[in-house]
């Protein structure tokens, strides 16, 4: 005995046109995108740059080589010092370590391209957006290494509240999931707000909740560099004042008033801001 179908014609027919009409909507979404993308790239093309701008990005990007290549040979210097000192042999520790949080800023000029090995050591941090932050366990050494980042970064030692702080609202993670349509493996970055995901990663180096990662960073364990490289960068929020003309003048008038003469020889030393965490407070 042949079973008849239930649904009323009417309501198959609704059905399979409210499908088709979703698709059609998908499909015309991503056509508006993929035009907009298109359009954006075109006005770029096309967009009238003034040959004063073209003189000073080649000016700064000048520059920046200079100032790049002039660290590296101090650099270079000081470890050939180093090791005549020490009898030939490389030296691995030069002072206790700190811990410093670093924060990516946008470039100090428009159309400035970074140098390679400037580029390099971001990546190595993880910090090619702006406003992202991350973890460093450094020495002295360390920090004249930091030099060549010095004009991209602001540095400085966090407290314990403002890392439980940076825990609890920026924390992320990545993580394979399976996209509901295709089925496929996708890599997703992820919130930390679940201690279970902890205990599943570092269960056996003994840690079993967010409070022991914390705990771990401060006191820069044996763990540190497992937990940071887990770790994503924290993506913060552009700060309250901006990096517009405003709180540029106020930044040009504190720098005139606290001015120290250098040289693009020596300028290599890495400036730490003494109250980092208001400017984490500011971003969080």
């Amino acid at each position: 005995m042949a079973v008849l179908n239930s649904n009323p014609e009417i309501l198959l027919r609704k059905r399979k046109n409210a499908d088709r009409k979703r698709l059609e909507k998908q499909e015309q979404i991503r056509d508006k995108i993929a035009a907009a993308k298109k359009l954006k790239l075109q006005q770029k093309k096309k967009k009238f740059i003034r040959a004063e701008t073209l003189l000073s990005n080649q000016k700064s990007n000048e520059i920046e080589r200079k100032r790049i290549k002039n660290i590296s040979k101090k650099l270079k210097k000081l470890n050939e010092t180093e090791s005549i000192s020490e009898g030939g042999g490389k030296v691995k520790d030069q002072g206790d370590y700190k811990l410093l949080f670093l924060i990516r800023i946008p470039n100090h000029t428009k159309g400035l391209k970074i140098p390679k090995k400037a580029f390099q050591v971001l990546q190595v941090l993880k910090l090619t957006e702006s406003n992202t932050g991350v973890f460093i366990k450094a020495n002295s050494s360390t920090i004249k290494l930091l030099g060549l980042i010095a004009p991209y970064v602001i540095i400085g030692q966090p407290s314990i509240l403002s890392i439980r702080k940076l825990f609890q609202k920026r924390a992320r993670f990545k993580t394979i999931e399976q996209d509901e349509e295709t089925k496929e493996d996708v890599e997703k970055v992820v919130k930390l707000d679940n201690n279970k995901v902890v205990e599943d990663k570092f269960e056996d180096d003994g840690m079993i909740c967010i409070e022991d990662l914390i705990h771990e960073i401060v006191t820069m364990g044996p763990n540190f560099l497992k937990i940071t490289g887990w770790l994503e960068p924290f993506k913060l929020n552009q700060p309250v004042h901006g990096w517009g003309p405003q709180a540029k003048l106020a930044r040009l008038i504190y720098d005139n008033d606290h001015k120290v003469s250098i040289s693009l020889a020596q300028d290599y030393k890495l400036q730490e801001v003494e109250d980092i965490d208001l400017v984490i407070d500011q971003q969080n």
